[in-house]
């Protein structure tokens, strides 16, 4: 299983460009606003305020970018579905978010994040849909697994699959408070980067 050593922020991006450590392999978080996307790349990482961390949603507004282990880079990308920003923010995102996945040649896979309290919004099959169409490899991470008892995730899991049309061994329950998850996505994370 890989072991994180080192990682850093490197920049943020208003849209997919050049930027100092450009051409590694990329791995990219993806999902709605507040889904946990921030906290995720901290458990990861085992480094608290790594990527900042709100309870407000909507926070991410940019592309970030982490050099991990200098040898690849975990790419932040803004969440969608967000209600309260006007049209033209939703726009701008979108589009941001699609530039990037047009324009990454060096994308190796994708961490879609799915709440495990709720089932999947139509953004979420749009997106799990959207990757199939440009045939991204995807995990689906399973986020707040800590809020819910054993049985209610039995209940939950079925319903993100049915939604994103994965199997239940391609869901990873993960929390960022107990660290549930973190072990399995790094062996994920190995496995792309073989």
């Amino acid at each position: 299983m890989m072991q994180i050593k080192q990682a850093a922020f490197v920049t943020s991006l208003a849209a997919y460009g050049k930027y100092p450590g450009r051409g590694m392999p990329e791995i990219a978080a993806v999902g709605r606003s507040n889904v946990g996307k921030s906290s995720l790349i901290n458990t990861l990482c085992s480094r608290n305020g790594l990527a900042r961390v709100s309870q407000t949603p909507g926070k991410t507004r940019l592309i970030n970018l982490f050099e991990i282990n200098q040898t690849f880079m975990l790419v932040d990308l803004p969440g969608y579905g967000f209600a309260q920003v006007s049209q033209q923010e939703k726009k701008r995102w979108t589009g941001m978010i699609e530039g990037y996945f047009n324009d990454t040649p060096f994308l190796k896979r994708v961490l879609l994040l799915a709440d495990l309290r709720r089932e999947p919004g139509q953004e979420d099959v749009m997106m799990a849909n959207y990757l199939r169409a440009l045939g991204v490899p995807f995990t689906v991470v399973g986020t707040k697994a800590d809020k819910l008892s054993g049985a209610q995730k039995g209940r939950s899991i079925p319903a993100i699959c049915r939604g994103l049309l994965v199997q239940p061994w391609e869901v990873i329950p993960f929390s960022s408070e107990t660290g549930e998850g973190r072990d399995a996505l790094l062996t994920v994370l190995e496995d792309t980067l073989r």
